[in-house]
């Protein structure tokens, strides 16, 4: 059940929207850049694994870039929550209103940047939306995926068949949500590609920016 116990960036609205973006991104980047994805680095381990083992060091670079920008953006998240203090704006706050300023960077220069370091910053970004939620009504979920959230329905939905207990219900539901948020994403994005082209993107800069909007709401 949602309530005003749990701090602002842990509340469903923020998850949902959050969700939605990640599946935005993840669909833009399958469409426009060789069916590769921003967000699901396990993806790009087996990928960077299998070219490995047939001798192919180049095609497996091309995998490896995003897992080193994905690993770096969330060490330097760590370090923006320990260095810059709260003060006008909440530590969520200042990590999303970078990844907006990323992402909407990343699109303006997108015709100067190759296909690699395009998901390779996106990667970045994404992981610092990652790290900077990492609970959703004081439970831990996953924003940029959503295979975590999947085994959370299963495992909430069978513990309130056994137990009755409608707090496993309500957790059911929540994870449900967001994984329908994800997959609403990929396809708003897709429809946006329609019209906007390779400048659909910018619709997961105006997700973020709404997210940056809601969190001043204490």
């Amino acid at each position: 059940m949602l309530t005003t116990q749990h701090p602002i960036h842990e509340r469903l609205p923020i998850g949902l929207l959050l969700a939605m973006n990640s599946g935005f991104v993840d669909a833009y980047t399958f469409q426009y850049h060789e069916s590769r994805f921003a967000s699901l680095q396990t993806g790009n381990l087996i990928q960077a694994g299998f070219n490995l083992a047939h001798g192919r060091f180049g095609a497996s670079m091309i995998f490896i870039w995003p897992i080193l920008f994905f690993t770096i953006g969330a060490a330097c998240n760590t370090i923006l929550k320990k260095q810059w203090p709260e003060g006008r704006l909440s530590l969520q706050q200042h990590s999303i209103l970078l990844e907006f300023i990323g992402i909407t960077a990343i699109v303006a220069m997108h015709q100067y940047l190759s296909s690699t370091f395009f998901i390779a910053f996106l990667s970045f970004f994404l992981a610092i939306q990652l790290d900077s939620f990492p609970k959703l009504q004081g439970l831990p979920f996953t924003s940029v995926m959503s295979t975590g959230n999947l085994r959370s329905v299963g495992t909430n939905i069978t513990n309130f068949f056994y137990t009755g207990d409608k707090q496993f219900l309500s957790n059911t539901f929540h994870f449900l949500w967001l994984v329908l948020a994800f997959l609403f994403g990929a396809f708003i994005s897709g429809l946006l590609a329609q019209a906007l082209g390779t400048y659909a993107l910018f619709g997961a800069s105006l997700i973020v920016l709404i997210v940056f909007g809601l969190l001043f709401k204490k």
